[in-house]
């Protein structure tokens, strides 16, 4: 058994390894940043010091690993000591390439939102990938920690390059990163001060990239700066004050039943006749919101939004209380009968913790696993009719139905499409969206074919039963799903039309068809309802909401969320701001049409009304402790 490495030999490993670490790296930028000069500089000394940083812990662990390991015999300090050399420089360079792709295809760097995906039960299987992408997942990681382990093996065991390495004085190897690294900070400070957008907006692509600002200090030099129009809400959420006020509710002598249906992914644009023909002839006969816009761009922000009608933004002090929608509560109170179904899990999002917090585990079915996505929706809507068919009449009831079929890969059954040709094998790591989106899209489009057919299912059953005089219908979206429209594929990225905006029918007992073309929201829904209820406070004690059904109904603006932003959604303008964001923060400012705008401060200038009440509206159900 060899004796335990050198600390040189660690040291020869480790440079190896940033090697590695700076191609990985170099791969999350973009050629734009290489046109200047100065931006050139810049994007070299970031990609050489981060890389490094990224390693540095890895490198610190390691060489306390071998000081500890010292007292111990060569037949277990060698092994292990490879073990914990190989084991998190491959960790650090599979999380670099995951942080690419995630990059690559929806916009962000590994954040909360993706730990969070990881880390709860039921995250990864959400992503919906196939087979083959999870082979090819395997496959690249694989090949990275063998690669580790290949130069762990010539460089360490067999003393690759030792020649050429005795000449490397280590020091001044940290001394010349570190001269790197200041230039860099001291670079990105000036940029920042000076409002230099090329190399602020160049570092975002680097992960955990933490900014330098002198701005007080750059003042007193004589440089300038312009005003800034990247600002994040700092918003603190302390006790929960929710509602506001004690609901007061006089039960309706004759309660309406409730069915509730959600389509993953499911944007607006494909309520259409030919798409989607079931849902759109039954639109005709409901409530048609036609510009309707989802609380955010995934997930756990639009179903939170639906049941709250709070901004997603408050998901967190909603989860963290286990504070279930006060819709729930009131239901619950006026003793309804509930089957709550879904294709995926209600612990990712955790929607047990939060929408679903009271209710009995028995009223809880998911099937998220087993059968295709397609296969699985039609047996929960084979549940939920068998579950209205043997309801307590005398009891009114809610059903809820989450359908999987709209999530990527987009599933269906191939004698029910209608768009072709589609994807055959949808792998989301070689796939190649600039030739092959058509083919993705035609996937979605039939999925969502599907998943009307299974809507119409339940829509046929209450018309044979004659529930449709005595239940609400809601037919919604989660978020949308973006085709490269916008430079994206999917979801959670963007807080453009296609990626917020969804489908929204409600049909109301006694209510006369209607097609509203204005802005709606997800926050809306609440306040529709629990006037039904018999709930008499104003919408604004439970909710970000207003009435649907109110005379005179009106919104201006709709406001989505992801995990740490929030966006202002208008006619004209479309804004984003940062929450409680850590490091470098910009607005992204867009027009109507989601067009970038060169004028961001005159926009921001132009919505200030709205961002304070927005503002207002983050911390209205919190309150300080006393």
């Amino acid at each position: 058994m060899p004796p335990l490495p050198s600390a040189r030999q660690i040291n020869r490993y480790f440079l190896a390894s940033w090697l590695i670490a700076v191609i990985l790296v170099a791969g999350l930028q973009s050629a734009r940043q290489f046109l200047a000069p100065a931006v050139a500089g810049w994007t070299l000394a970031a990609t050489l010091s981060y890389a490094f940083l990224y390693l540095l812990p890895a490198l610190l662990a390691t060489h306390l690993a071998r000081l500890a390991l010292k007292r111990v015999g060569p037949r277990i300090a060698s092994p292990a000591l490879a073990t914990a050399a190989v084991g998190l420089t491959g960790l650090t360079q599979a999380l670099l390439f995951a942080d690419r792709i995630i990059r690559d295809m929806y916009g962000f760097h590994i954040n909360g939102f993706v730990v969070d995906l990881v880390f709860t039960p039921g995250g990864i299987a959400s992503l919906g990938a196939a087979a083959t992408t999870q082979l090819t997942a395997a496959g690249i990681v694989s090949l990275l920690v063998a690669a580790q382990a290949g130069a762990y093996v010539w460089l360490v065991r067999h003393d690759g390059l030792a020649r050429w390495s005795e000449r490397i004085r280590w020091r001044w190897v940290l001394v010349a990163v570190a001269l790197i690294g200041m230039g860099e900070r001291v670079a990105y400070a000036y940029s920042a001060a000076a409002n230099y957008q090329p190399i602020l907006f160049a570092s975002e692509r680097y992960p955990l990239y933490q900014p330098l600002t002198f701005r007080k200090l750059a003042k007193r030099l004589g440089i300038e700066s312009p005003r800034a129009d990247a600002q994040g809400l700092n918003v603190k959420t302390d006790n929960l004050a929710y509602p506001l006020a004690p609901l007061r509710v006089e039960p309706p002598n004759e309660p309406l039943n409730i069915v509730w249906l959600v389509a993953e992914s499911l944007r607006f644009d494909m309520l259409d006749p030919k798409v989607m023909p079931r849902l759109w002839a039954f639109s005709n006969d409901a409530l048609r919101l036609e510009k309707h816009y989802s609380g955010g761009n995934l997930t756990q922000m639009g179903v939170f939004s639906m049941f709250y009608g709070l901004y997603g933004s408050n998901w967190f002090p909603m989860h963290a209380a286990r504070r279930a929608p006060v819709l729930m509560d009131v239901l619950q109170q006026q003793d309804y009968q509930f089957t709550l179904n879904t294709s995926q899990r209600f612990t990712y999002p955790a929607f047990d913790k939060t929408v679903f917090a009271n209710m009995r585990p028995q009223d809880l079915h998911a099937f998220e696993s087993g059968p295709p996505p397609r296969q699985r929706d039609a047996k929960n809507i084979d549940d939920i009719l068998a579950f209205i068919e043997r309801r307590d009449p005398a009891r009114p009831f809610m059903a809820y139905m989450f359908f999987e079929s709209t999530h990527a890969p987009y599933d269906f059954p191939k004698e029910e499409a209608i768009a072709t040709p589609w994807l055959e094998d949808f792998n989301y790591l070689t796939a190649d969206f600039a030739t092959q989106t058509p083919q993705i899209k035609n996937r979605y489009i039939n999925a969502a074919h599907h998943v009307d057919g299974q809507i119409g299912r339940v829509i046929d059953y209450l018309k044979a039963k004659g529930l449709l005089d005595t239940t609400v219908v809601i037919v919604l979206g989660d978020h949308g799903e973006e085709f490269m429209e916008r430079g994206r594929w999917g979801h959670s990225a963007e807080f453009n039309r296609f990626q917020t905006g969804t489908p929204a029918v409600i049909r109301v007992p006694g209510r006369a068809p209607r097609v509203v073309t204005g802005i709606t929201s997800h926050l809306d829904i609440p306040a529709t309802l629990m006037p039904l209820l018999g709930v008499k406070n104003p919408p604004a004690d439970y909710s970000h909401g207003d009435n649907l059904l109110a005379p005179g109904f009106r919104r201006d603006y709709a406001v989505a969320a992801d995990w740490n932003r929030i966006a202002y959604i208008g006619n004209d303008f479309k804004v984003s701001f940062p929450v409680n964001a850590l490091g470098a923060i910009r607005n992204e400012v867009t027009d109507g049409d989601d067009r970038p705008l060169a004028d961001s401060a005159a926009v921001i200038k132009a919505i200030r009304t709205a961002m304070l009440e927005i503002m207002g509206n983050l911390a209205r159900f919190s309150r300080s402790p006393s």
